[in-house]
């Protein structure tokens, strides 16, 4: 990848994807939590440090939105979207701190065409980072 665009039809089931990896920075923690996250562990380092965080974490909304940057990069400018249905689940299973280099990838779980409009597809896939 890249080419010019893709389709549900272009991907298998089973392919996998690297989507290369971020280092999260303080700024960009403590900026996106003032506005839209402001617990104390995600903004204030005195206080996150009397937390179980002992520090302070990245929101676990800029890491899904960093993950989701990635996949952007990787192709969805180069994929034939009409949005998403939702997610099924997300997980946080460790905390993401300053200075941490997060690898992001994805795997393709399922790819369904519509019967009724059968240019329309779904993709349903894994996502790790």
């Amino acid at each position: 990848m890249p080419k010019d665009l893709y389709y549900a039809e272009d991907f298998n089931e089973g392919d996998n994807f690297d989507l290369g990896t971020y280092t999260v920075t303080k700024d960009e923690i403590v900026e996106f939590a003032e506005k839209y996250d402001p617990f104390p562990f995600h903004i204030d380092e005195e206080k996150a440090k009397e937390t179980i965080f002992e520090g302070i974490i990245s929101s676990g909304w800029l890491t899904a939105l960093i993950w989701l940057r990635m996949m952007h990069r990787k192709f969805l400018s180069y994929e034939v979207t009409l949005g998403s249905p939702g997610h099924e689940e997300m997980l946080w299973p460790q905390p993401v701190r300053q200075g941490d280099t997060l690898s992001g990838s994805l795997e393709i779980k399922g790819i369904k065409i519509s019967k009724s409009k059968p240019d329309l597809g779904f993709i349903r896939y894994t996502a790790s980072l």
